[in-house]
């Protein structure tokens, strides 16, 4: 809401009921006594009984959950993980990315890795067509400089014209991008347009310029330590979000954006929007606090947050090259902030909040002016233990149905994931193998049984 805006909100997920407490003390009559002894003799003979078949029972649930788990994994969704060819052959990433196929594999997917060269987008997309067709496919990571495709907008309305890269090229694999003028930029998108797959980008090497010293590769290595270190517990923060939310879309605009954040939370919803605080000065001192995610709405560039007090610019900038003294404690980020997540300009800040940091995992947000709008359509499923990519492609699924209008065109042709779509929130972790899950799941409720009984 205008005008002193900041309020936290307490989320609304359903919690556990606490133990009961307060029995009434009863003395048990004679009778009671005796049965209880009954019980109690008989319990010592089940006892003997339950040693012996225990063990047997455990190896029945093992034969049933293993074949069952087997099954499992040979049917695992595919997801196929790009490397750049140079950066694969080097070395430099090897041990690293191989903690990262694993860490996939775990979690009950099956990573195909390519490393081949593609010399164009249209080269790269009919490779993830064919795999798509022939044995089916989840989602995409990219990770390298890859072959990218660029659509253009001519100028319309109240919208300038612009290029731009689009990855929506390599999740619909099966509606038709034509260049009607031949210049080597799409202009055209017809057929079925909805995304087939989900995909995300590991992409650091426009980034080094910020970190003297730091190298692609060695960028690249510590996001995948830091990506397995928070898929096993080892890092957590706060499970609290900021929705923080600049002049021009405070009221009733940021409030319903900072109620869908607030459905992918665990934790409170902090909620900034008043005019004379949302300003440069306050959104560092926020990033010097924990968050699990953050939403950013901010006119931006590639470079830089530019924040308005009123109708006037004077509320300050955040650039790309403050981020690394900040270093912020936010997990994720979506950041509906045009241009931020443009991944061919030079130290592009999306990739900066994400591989410049030692605790951030992902940042969705655009290529060029646009952003994400109806973000209940993304959040809703994070809040219920979807991955990243399935609330992205429930995202896009929501906007593609019926085709995309020109406005729709105007405000998300540029949207983009940089970061590990495979991940969950911290209420999710850790993910269990799926062997275990099945173990689980097989064995669970009659060992609860056994144990009611036995107590």
């Amino acid at each position: 809401m205008r005008g002193g805006s900041e309020r936290s909100f307490a989320s609304s997920r359903l919690r556990p009921c606490p133990p009961a407490g307060g029995h009434r003390a009863e003395f048990p009559s004679a009778q009671a006594a005796s049965a209880r002894a009954r019980r109690a003799a008989a319990g010592e003979s089940r006892k003997v009984r339950d040693a012996n078949v225990r063990p047997r029972f455990i190896r029945f649930i093992a034969a049933l959950a293993v074949p069952w788990a087997a099954a499992t994994l040979s049917a695992a969704p595919n997801v196929e993980v790009v490397v750049n060819p140079s950066l694969y052959a080097g070395g430099a990433i090897s041990a690293g990315l191989d903690q990262y196929l694993a860490d996939i594999r775990t979690q009950g997917y099956n990573p195909i890795l390519t490393t081949s060269a593609f010399a164009t987008p249209a080269d790269l997309r009919s490779h993830l067509t064919a795999r798509r067709d022939g044995q089916g496919l989840a989602g995409a990571v990219f990770i390298g400089d890859l072959p990218v495709a660029n659509f253009e907008i001519n100028a319309h309305s109240v919208w300038s014209y612009e290029s731009f890269p689009s990855d929506l090229y390599y999740q619909d694999l099966d509606g038709t991008w034509s260049d009607a003028d031949a210049d080597g930029l799409y202009d055209g998108h017809t057929g079925d347009v909805a995304p087939e797959i989900w995909m995300g980008r590991l992409l650091t090497h426009e980034l080094t310029s910020l970190h003297p010293g730091r190298t692609e590769a060695g960028m690249l290595n510590e996001y995948f330590a830091r990506n397995h270190a928070y898929r096993y517990g080892q890092l957590r923060i706060s499970e609290d979000g900021l929705a923080y939310v600049d002049d021009d879309w405070a009221g009733a605009t940021g409030e319903s954006w900072s109620f869908a954040l607030s459905l992918a939370l665990s934790g409170n919803l902090t909620y900034v929007s008043d005019g004379a605080t949302t300003v440069a000065s306050d959104y560092k001192a926020r990033l010097g606090q924990e968050w699990e995610h953050i939403l950013l709405c901010a006119h931006s560039n590639a470079s830089y947050h530019h924040f308005k007090i009123g109708g006037s610019w004077t509320g300050g900038q955040v650039h790309n090259s403050d981020l690394a003294d900040l270093n912020p404690k936010v997990l994720f980020y979506n950041l509906f902030a045009c241009l931020n997540a443009d991944y061919s300009a030079s130290g592009y800040m999306a990739g900066e909040y994400v591989f410049g940091s030692d605790s951030t995992l992902l940042a969705v947000g655009s290529t060029k002016t646009g952003g994400m709008l109806r973000f209940g359509d993304y959040f809703v499923p994070l809040g219920n233990g979807e991955t990243f990519g399935d609330a992205w492609a429930n995202w896009w699924a929501a906007r593609a149905a019926g085709g995309f209008d020109t406005g729709e065109k105007d405000w998300h042709y540029g949207m983009t994931m940089i970061g590990d779509p495979l991940l969950v929130t911290q209420q999710y972790l850790p993910i269990p193998e799926p062997a275990a899950a099945a173990l689980l799941l097989l064995a669970g409720p009659a060992l609860a049984r056994r144990r009611r009984a036995a107590a």
